[in-house]
Parts: C-alpha cells; structure tokens; sequence
C-alpha cells in the first residue's frame, strides 16, 4: 500500500510490485523508462520490481512460482511474433492485476505488424536462407533455441485482456512517468474540507450550472487562484476533489444524468475534468480500457486520495468514467498536428509527393505543404510533435485516430481538404510507392480489414 502524506517526502509504507517483460522488440520502451533519468526518483521508492529480466537477474521460472493476482502492474513490451511470447503474456496475466500494453508494439503490432502481409513460410526463408547478409552460407533454418513463431502478429490485447495502453514508437519518458505516477495514485490533491463553489463569485447569480451547463466547481477542492468561472469558463477541478460537495451538487448531477445530450462546449470541458480531476493522462498517448481507478480500489492495494471519496463525488466520477469508456470518441480526438508548430497555409503547396531523402524541408511551414508525406493530421496526440520537430515527417507510431478505415485513402481525404496541395487525390496515391508501409506502418495488425498472406 503506498500513502500519501501531507508532508513532500511521499513517505512509503509499502511497495507496489510490479512486472516488465520484454516481447518480440528492441527493447527501446523500457531504453526510454530508463532515461527518465532523474525523474525516476518519485517513482522508483514506491515499486518493488519482482520481474525485470533485461535488467535485474530474475529469471520466468520465479514469475511462475509466484502467486496469481501478487503483482498489482505488470508491463509488456513487444509484438507478439512467437508461441513464446504468446505464453509469457499469459503468465503476466495471470500473475498481474493489471496489465499495461507498453509501446506501440503491444498496442498496435509496430512495424513487425508489415510481416503479416507473407506466409510465415516466405518469411522463415527470406530471413535464414535468402537474405544477401547470410555469412556462414548454412542454408538452413535454425532449430535449436530458438522460439516457434506465430503465422501471425496480432496486438496484445487480442492474446489477453488489456486494462490501458501507453502508445509510443518508444513512449516519450515524461509520458511513462505520469502514467506510473497514475496508476499509482500519487499525485497530492489539497482535499480541503469546502467546494470551490462555496468561494466563486458566481455563487449567488450568473453560475454557470443554473445555465444547465457543466461546471465541476460543486465537488472541486478550494484553493485555486484562477478562478475561471469568474471569467465565464467553467471550473475543470484542476485541484482535485473536495472533501465535501457544494449545494450544486444536484445540478450537476442533473446535467450528467444525460451526458449524450451536452454541447461540445462541454464535452470539451468533460474531457479536460478528466484529465485534470482524476489525473488521468489522456493526452499523453495514455488509453484506458477500464476503470483503473475502480480496479485498484476494489483490489484494495493502494491508497490514494481517488479510493476515499465522498459518495456524491464518487457518483458523478462514476458516471464520467462509464461514458468514457462507452463513448471513447466523444471528443474530437487530438492529432498530432495540433500540438505541431509548424505554419499550415503558408507559401508552399504540394505538387508532387516527394521521399524523406528527396531536398531539405524548411522548419517553419508544414512538411505536408512542402511535398512530404507526414502523418500528423491522422494520428493521435502524444508525442508532442517529436520527428517533426527534429524535420523527420511523422510516421504515425502513436495510432490512428480513426480505426478499421482504409488509411491511405482517408490521408488523402484530409489532408486534400485542410492542406495545400494542388495535385488530385489520384495523383498523389499514384506517387506513393508502398501505402501500407506509408500509412500503416505502426498499426497493420490492429487493422481488422486486412488479412493479407493466408
């Protein structure tokens, strides 16, 4: 059980155990856990690391002999290419509470992924008996050590239940941090005693609850300077729950009785509570399969100030959480271009589609108008815009906003419709030599309309 105090040294009373195995992969996901560097502090106290056995000298017969359910977070990297992954997976479900899919190859099968496009017999002999780099000319494909594979690559989440994802081709490490941070509920809220709605201004006339809009003041701890409701935003409950609720309870109550029914204003507003309120990571390639926050607390392994709340908070975070999990589109779902600097609408237009290698694209205009395939406008937010910083176009190793669609074609659509670019739909497809390779790169094996090679 860990437990805050109200004091900054995060006093331990116990450590949380946790897991990592290392699937079919390059092992960059846990190279960029590790270079967190010092922000591993607040972390690593509050872990007991029972299974790590690229790191620590652990070996799969000790995660055997341990009980069903004893670690609360076990985190699996890698693309699940052999039987052997297939049943390490296995055992970390059954020895994990939870199961995080870390990296984009659990999440989405990664590059890997392209291989399901060949039989596995094609594979097997183009990579031990016909590739041009075979030096010992031994003609033969090894049996000895070496694991079965699958005929396939499918994401984790179609071996074993998944409970959240941390996408990323790797996660950047301030992403994994806030995520483990999360899961461990140790992020300090005041919890003072008085709702924020009892010192808002709008409290006796002009609230925006009595305009039937949301507002999370009513069950928001006391203690912000902001106060956005005092200019005419509502109060996204960035200082955590109260320990008491305001009178206003009941109309938001009332308003989130019917959350298909609310603008985008305040869909908008929701997404952030989320996020902000119940610290959850959402922008930060973080996606929740389940209420974690219900999990944890019904395992009854950790305490954090989300498991001790009042029930008239714990009633309407219930029912946010159910239609997040029910409605995880209700939101307009950020891309990567949003958090791009890049100018859209400048100079340059697209005329013809032109390789990575093809010139030197400037850094201030958007590489699509310079004439590069950049997948930002259809992948999800995350990453904070790191290839294109660093003037690499975005492949797309965060996921798809949109799934089980034709992705070159919907690139196309959209990038035809918000961009400048002076050629036809046609034409530009024409010039892209590989469209899987191109707009599938990362997310094949997640593509449920593909069943290329059988």
């Amino acid at each position: 059980m860990i437990k805050n105090i109200e004091d900054n040294d995060n006093i331990v009373e116990s450590r949380v155990k946790v897991a990592f195995l290392q699937s079919s992969d390059c092992w960059g996901c846990h190279q960029s856990l590790l270079n967190a560097h010092l922000g591993l502090l607040p972390v690593l106290p509050a872990l007991e690391i029972v299974y790590w056995p690229c790191v620590v000298d652990f070996k799969y017969e000790s995660l055997e002999k341990r009980e069903d359910g004893e670690i609360l977070v076990g985190f699996v990297e890698g693309s699940m290419r052999t039987k052997q992954d297939i049943e390490a997976s296995k055992l970390m479900r059954r020895k994990c509470q939870l199961i995080i899919a870390f990296g984009s190859c659990s999440c989405y099968g990664n590059v890997h992924g392209l291989a399901n496009q060949f039989s596995i017999d094609d594979l097997k002999n183009r990579k031990f008996l016909e590739v041009e780099s075979i030096a010992d000319y031994s003609n033969r494909i090894p049996d000895e050590h070496v694991p079965s594979f699958e005929n396939k690559i499918v994401p984790l989440d179609n071996v074993i239940k998944v409970d959240a994802y941390i996408s990323g081709c790797p996660p950047k490490p301030e992403q994994i941090i806030s995520s483990v941070l999360f899961l461990l509920g140790q992020k300090p809220f005041p919890m003072n005693v008085s709702a924020f709605c009892n010192e808002c201004s709008l409290n006796q006339s002009g609230c925006i609850l009595d305009e039937e809009k949301i507002c999370f003041g009513a069950i928001t701890s006391t203690g912000c300077t902001m106060k956005c409701p005092e200019n005419g935003k509502a109060c996204v409950g960035c200082m955590g729950p109260a320990r008491n609720v305001s009178s206003k309870i009941d109309k938001l109550n009332k308003i989130t009785d019917d959350l298909n029914s609310i603008s985008s204003g305040d869909k908008k507003n929701l997404y952030e509570f989320l996020t902000l309120f119940l610290n959850i990571p959402l922008m930060a390639g973080f996606d929740l399969a389940g209420d974690i926050l219900k999990q944890i607390k019904n395992k009854g392994k950790v305490s954090t100030p989300l498991t001790n709340l009042p029930s008239a908070i714990e009633e309407v975070t219930s029912k946010l959480l159910q239609y997040l999990r029910d409605n995880k589109n209700f939101h307009e779902i950020s891309n990567v271009c949003d958090t791009c600097s890049r100018i859209i609408g400048s100079r340059s237009t697209m005329t013809k589609v032109k390789r990575d290698y093809e010139g030197l694209p400037n850094l201030e205009e958007c590489l699509i108008e310079q004439g590069y395939i950049c997948m930002g406008p259809v992948t999800n937010a995350g990453c904070g815009a790191m290839c294109i910083n660093v003037n690499a176009p975005c492949s797309g190793c965060y996921g798809q906003t949109k799934w089980d669609v034709n992705q070159s074609e919907r690139f196309a659509d959209t990038i035809l419709k918000s961009f400048n670019v002076s050629i036809s739909k046609e034409e530009l497809l024409s010039q892209v030599k590989d469209h899987i390779g191109t707009f599938e790169k990362f997310t094949l094996a997640s593509n449920k309309g593909y069943k290329g090679g059988e």
